[in-house]
């Protein structure tokens, strides 16, 4: 009987391990849904840095070549 009683335990601690699985293999879906997000969301982030780091360089350029007088009255 004590046999018997063993295989059961093993087979409730293997189905125990198998639902284990399965949720840590739901839980790894769900990081990697997040994971994408944040790509996403860090690539949004670094086109706008570019675009505003370009815009930076053109307005600085553009003033750079203007003519300094004392009657602008930009300055």
């Amino acid at each position: 009987m004590s046999a018997i009683s063993d295989a059961l335990d093993a087979i409730r601690e293997a189905v125990k391990l198998v639902d284990e699985v399965k949720r840590s293999v739901r839980q790894l879906a769900d990081l990697a849904i997040e994971v994408r997000d944040i790509d996403r969301r860090v690539a949004r982030l670094e086109g706008k840095w570019e675009a505003a780091m370009d815009f930076n360089r053109i307005s600085v350029a553009r003033l750079a070549s203007r003519p300094v007088t004392d009657q602008d009255p930009k300055l």
